[in-house]
């Protein structure tokens, strides 16, 4: 069984009444979404809160999920808007986030979980430099392995718009990666 069949088998067990199987869901899932929201607003504290409230969303409402993309999809969809609706409030405040020394260091930690190779750290180096739509995609494809389908439902644009900027995307990470001495065989 995969692990999305897994989680989702899980979340269906929390659902009907299986409180112990929602830890099995955060367990799968937490890391990777924190650090995937944590590439959006820039602050491992703030992308472990919107993580939590994520979870709290799915637990406290167990029907919201319908099961039209993986579960997967729609915890990154939530996370990403809850990122969204945060940058928004800071922009309204005018307030300009810079992580503590603390902090990266909590991200540093985080991503020695999630990126195992020193290509893979490379290539998260360079896609902190991509536009976020750009990060965004690649981040779901590559890091989540997700389908263009689901990247195109957590990012709400059509399969057409998703395959484009995945396109682009690459193509952007390709010319930041050979600037930073990586061949095209090794990318």
């Amino acid at each position: 069984m995969t692990g999305d069949a897994s989680a989702l088998e899980n979340y269906q067990r929390y659902r009907a009444g299986d409180e112990s199987a929602l830890g099995d869901v955060i367990r799968a899932y937490a890391d990777g979404m924190t650090f995937f929201t944590s590439t959006l607003v820039k602050n491992p504290d703030d992308a472990e809160e919107i993580v939590s409230d994520a979870f709290v969303e799915i637990a406290l409402k167990k029907r919201a999920f319908r099961g039209e993309s993986a579960l997967r999809t729609y915890l990154y969809a939530i996370c990403r808007h809850k990122a969204i609706d945060l940058i928004r409030k800071r922009a309204r405040r005018g307030e300009i986030v810079s992580p503590s020394d603390d902090q990266t260091a909590d991200l540093d930690t985080l991503e020695g979980r999630v990126l195992r190779t020193e290509r893979d750290g490379a290539i998260h180096r360079a896609m902190t430099e991509l536009c976020e739509e750009y990060r965004v995609a690649l981040y779901l494809v590559y890091f989540e392995d997700m389908s263009h389908d689901d990247v195109a439902r957590a990012m709400k644009k059509s399969r057409k718009q998703t395959e484009n900027v995945i396109f682009r995307a690459r193509r952007a990470l390709r010319a930041l990666l050979e600037k930073e001495g990586f061949t095209h065989e090794e990318l």
